[in-house]
């Protein structure tokens, strides 16, 4: 019955997201289908990196082949064509031990299991955005990555992944907050609601 439910969350969890997709570049809103297919390389896997500037502008765009598999060091962390990346505004596994696929999963390896499937065997296009105009050395940018997962046809329709906003669906990462106990991540506040209600 839990995983019943859980599905028609993220069901409904995805409809809502597919409603607000954006089709231009936008900083903070999901992306939408038709946004993502516009990268899309036959028989190819292509990284997209935008760097959106303090007003929200499109900074910078940059596009790439996947040269190797994306890993997946931690809930927050990612490692795409060799660099470093950490989710913007989370913190890594709040408790150790979630329950993943209807079992108790160690978190970091749920996590490792749940998004290298998404990134390496259904993604043909990630787009990964960071406010960060001019990359820190040693400092991995904070960003938001999402996915075009599916084939496009009946019976696999495309869908946009994201990442953030699944790690704390899952209770796999935390929302951080500032000094004053305001979040970080105001737009994941209800996955965290809703999620949270299926780790009790």
């Amino acid at each position: 019955m839990k995983q019943i439910a859980l599905c028609t969350a993220l069901l409904l969890q995805g409809a809502v997201a597919h409603a607000g997709g954006a089709d231009a570049p936008s900083a903070f809103a999901q992306p939408s289908e038709h946004y993502l297919l516009q990268f899309a390389k036959p028989g190819e896997k292509v990284f997209v990196y935008e760097r959106y500037d303090a007003k929200g502008a499109l900074f910078q765009r940059d596009a790439a082949a996947l040269s190797s598999p994306v890993k997946v060091p931690s809930a927050t962390e990612r490692v795409i064509n060799g660099v470093a990346y950490r989710l913007r505004g989370l913190a890594a596994c709040p408790k150790p031990k979630i329950t993943y696929k209807a079992q108790e999963w160690d978190c970091t390896k749920a996590a490792q299991d749940y998004e290298e499937g998404i990134y390496n065997d259904r993604a043909s296009v990630v787009l990964c955005k960071t406010l960060v105009l001019r990359s820190g050395k040693g400092e991995p940018d904070a960003v938001s990555c999402f996915s075009l997962v599916g084939a496009g046809n009946t019976n696999d329709p495309y869908n946009v992944a994201y990442d953030d906003d699944e790690m704390v669906f899952f209770d796999m990462a935390a929302i951080g907050r500032n000094k004053d106990g305001k979040s970080l991540r105001p737009d994941l506040e209800h996955s965290a609601d809703l999620g949270g209600q299926f780790q009790e």
